[in-house]
């Protein structure tokens, strides 16, 4: 299960972001996240993440820079650093220190 609390320019995700919680309507859902000027994606209390998080998030990146959204990610779990490592799309990732 994910869940998404939003507020202002900020969205913060909790639970497991993985192939089993991305559905279609999550997707459609949260895809508008990047329809504003700028959002800040917080990951902290993301429990677990696998290649399909990753995926999304780096599919979220695409479109806000499609949209002119600026994008930032905030407090990424070390699993999640480390998939993207391993995937080599760790220099993609719009990571904003806190």
């Amino acid at each position: 299960m994910i869940d998404v609390q939003q507020a202002d320019e900020k969205a913060i995700f909790s639970g497991a972001l993985t192939r089993a919680t991305i559905t279609r309507a999550f997707d459609k859902k949260y895809r508008q996240l990047v329809n504003n000027e700028r959002i800040v994606i917080d990951l902290a209390m993301v429990s677990q993440i696998d290649t399909a998080g990753l995926a999304w998030i780096l599919l979220l990146i695409e479109l806000a820079a499609s949209k002119g959204c600026d994008i930032s990610l905030v407090n990424l779990p070390e699993d999640l650093i480390k998939l993207a490592k391993l995937s080599a799309v760790d220099t993609l990732l719009p990571i904003k220190n806190t």
